[in-house]
């Protein structure tokens, strides 16, 4: 088993730090979801988006706060030495022999069912569980719970067979 680049203990004290930091600089939860519609906007200027002015702040901050996240991931995996381009794990190939097209309708389907209830429940998936976890919020919580034990169920039933054979 792999040792992890950072022990999870601290990974959460420094996400705690991180939405502090982010609540008292700009008064305001950590979020992702209204990058997408912003940059939608930006792309596509001649919608003529009603949506739009009531979004732009917080759509330009979070479209940075992504661009950010990918970026430091893209770097951390570069200096770990595990950065890998790939459309499908080697474990979906092998064994559960789902190819590229398969493996990218799961994922929109999975992500496309995560955002829908994150948005059912008021808000969006980072918004739930890095900013309302941490503030208690009841609908972030049960957010949590049932995106985690849907993670659980659907872990069990695709990688079943790797403990099992």
């Amino acid at each position: 088993m792999e040792k992890p680049i950072i022990n999870w203990f601290w990974a959460g004290v420094l996400l705690a730090l991180i939405n502090l930091i982010v609540f008292i600089t700009e008064h305001r939860p950590i979020g992702a979801s209204t990058a997408f519609p912003y940059l939608g906007n930006l792309i596509f200027p001649v919608i003529n988006n009603e949506y739009l002015p009531e979004i732009e702040k917080a759509g330009r901050w979070e479209l940075w706060f992504l661009t950010g996240g990918f970026l430091g991931a893209v770097i951390t995996s570069m200096l770990t030495r595990t950065f890998r381009f790939t459309f499908t794990p080697v474990y979906w190939e092998k064994r559960l022999r789902l190819g590229r097209k398969e493996r990218i309708l799961f994922a929109f389907l999975g992500g496309f069912l995560l955002i829908f209830g994150a948005r059912m429940a008021g808000g969006c998936t980072s918004g739930h569980m890095f900013s309302g976890g941490m503030q208690l919020a009841v609908s972030s919580l049960l957010f949590g719970i049932f995106a985690f034990a849907g993670g659980l169920l659907t872990a069990h039933f695709i990688y079943r067979r790797r403990y099992t054979e």
